[in-house]
């Protein structure tokens, strides 16, 4: 995200010998002075720490010991976490804004704060937490920006605190394998709640009220939000989530060990360095220098075959996860929170991007199922086979897909396939089980597309980001940045979109539509029939989800 260029402006010329120039907190890391947005009304907390660098490769985080004594600077971003280079790209697209860190380090467990300027610790304003997406191998709380919902939210009267944080993506927050000690094991997420911890520890000292917390996220964040309901902290560090295009599924949550096999990336990696897979090979990697590690690690981001190589597992006791999601889903073993949780029209023709698009010549019908067949029996983990009959079925299911928005039949198949199994049929399935129990929930379909970007795309996934404006640039010109923003923040203080937005309700199964100059409510049936039977328990055990 770009600072507003007043931010830019006041940090340029804030003093270097700290005082009373800026906007100032006392937290538990230290006492830090701030910036103050002159243009915007809104004070900037950057690059707080909320925990210690970590004492080894892989290790949990560690409370801070010691707060300095000294006044620090929060001006700036703190160091990102490890990753690729740039965003990843589709269609020419990338799948985040640019990082905007000091570098690039394993010490990087920072958190950012926005507020209404003259905040004061009485004020006890509501907060929303925001956990960046990125597929879990990539992100940072650097490449977002609060400003504009702070100010929109004094201009409602709703005044509210945003709050972002950093954590370990990739092999540096998500190793998987049966070498790995339980504690290294889904450390990312670890890394989420010890941030949540610390932001409801600090609230006050920023104005907030620790008691008022909404977590939100897209993407990976927003499946971690449906994560911290799974798996819930013995502190509660919020009262309620709203989670976009992320569901608790998250893909398939392979067995930690499955990352051992060959052509697995614990496997790939153990290779590259020269650990192996065997007893030794966890500690020797993380004895690895760091500048020899790194660029060896993100060889393993790219596995043969395709597929995200790292991200949450199933594991055992202390690895954060030690049931898979899907089993704690159906049986309504989560927290019974108030939540927002939906999904983007055409959220697989972001992932799906080119591929099938550009094959040349286009494949005949024969061929296209050939491909689609392996396409779909790939999304399979924990050493699975979807049998042949379900994928006839399945390839049937999408043989007429209903948004034919590329001249490739393939690659519109391929993309609803991957918008039902990947984000809507795992959604609908927790609305399912969220609504039967009466948990205060609702849904939304987001279904605008970006003008200036390729029409193949539609309302893909991320695209609902734009329109939010806490990162992404250029923001559209229109009337559904405000009113979208105007969910969040009436949700962030009140524990309700609005009187305008019901609950969803199986029987109705209502949702709220956001598309320009006609968000309003919508039955929510668009291919019910596929994404009834990708939910089937029989179909979710072939794919693995199960184990």
């Amino acid at each position: 995200m770009f600072l507003h260029s007043s931010l830019f402006l006041v940090v340029s010329v804030l003093p270097a010998a700290l005082g009373s120039t800026g906007p100032a907190v006392n937290t538990t890391s230290g006492f830090y002075v701030g910036v103050h947005d002159t243009q915007n009304e809104v004070d900037a907390f950057l690059g707080l720490r909320f925990a210690e660098a970590p004492l080894a490769r892989f290790t949990p985080t560690t409370p801070i010991s010691k707060a300095p004594e000294v006044p620090q600077a929060a001006i700036a971003f703190g160091a990102d976490c490890p990753q690729l280079p740039a965003p990843l790209t589709s269609g020419g697209i990338p799948g985040g804004p640019p990082l905007r860190g000091s570098n690039r380090s394993e010490d990087c467990f920072f958190v950012n704060v926005w507020r209404p300027a003259g905040t004061s610790t009485k004020d006890r304003l509501p907060i929303l937490v925001s956990i960046f997406g990125g597929g879990y191998f990539l992100g940072s709380g650097s490449e977002w920006n609060g400003t504009s919902l702070v100010r929109r939210s004094v201009a409602t009267k709703k005044p509210m605190i945003f709050i972002n944080f950093n954590y370990r993506t990739g092999v540096f927050g998500f190793i998987g394998s049966a070498q790995a000690p339980s504690l290294a094991l889904n450390a990312g997420l670890q890394d989420q709640r010890d941030a949540l911890r610390w932001i409801q520890n600090n609230a006050e000292a920023f104005g907030g009220n620790g008691s008022r917390i909404t977590i939100t996220g897209e993407s990976a964040g927003g499946s971690s939000v449906h994560m911290h309901l799974l798996y819930p902290d013995s502190q509660r560090t919020f009262r309620a989530g709203l989670g976009s295009s992320g569901t608790s599924l998250v893909e398939n949550t392979p067995a930690c060990a499955w990352h051992d096999r060959p052509g697995g990336a614990y496997n790939i990696l153990g290779n590259i360095t020269g650990c192996g897979i065997g007893p030794g090979s966890f500690k020797c990697l993380q004895d690895i220098p760091f500048d020899t590690f790194l660029p060896l690690a993100l060889t393993t981001y790219s596995p043969p075959g395709g597929g995200l190589p790292w991200g949450p597992c199933k594991g055992p006791q202390g690895s954060f996860i030690d049931e898979y999601p899907a089993k704690k889903v159906i049986a309504g073993n989560f927290l019974n929170v108030p939540i927002i949780t939906g999904t983007n029209r055409n959220e697989g023709n972001f992932l799906v991007g080119t591929t099938f698009i550009d094959i040349t010549p286009q494949p005949s019908i024969d061929e296209e199922n050939s491909i689609l067949n392996g396409f779909i029996g790939g999304q399979a983990t924990n050493f699975k086979n979807v049998s042949q009959e379900t994928l006839d079925k399945i390839i049937g299911l999408y043989a007429h897909p209903t948004d034919n928005l590329s001249n490739s039949s393939l690659s519109n198949r391929a993309a609803q396939f991957a918008t039902d199994y990947l984000f809507l049929a795992p959604n609908r399935l927790f609305l399912e089980v969220a609504s039967a129990r009466k948990q205060d929930v609702w849904a939304y379909s987001f279904q605008q597309p970006l003008a200036g970007f390729p029409d193949f795309l539609g309302a893909f996934h991320t695209s609902d980001l734009y329109y939010l404006d806490v990162g992404f640039f250029p923001v559209p010109i229109g009337r559904l940045t405000s009113q979208l923003q105007d969910f969040y923040i009436a949700f962030t203080n009140d524990l309700t979109p609005g009187s305008d937005w019901p609950k969803y309700e199986e029987t109705s199964r209502i949702a709220m539509r956001f598309l320009e100059g006609q968000v309003g409510l919508i039955t929510d049936t668009v291919r019910r029939n596929q994404t009834n039977f990708l939910n089937q328990i029989d179909v979710m055990e072939e794919f693995g989800r199960f184990g």
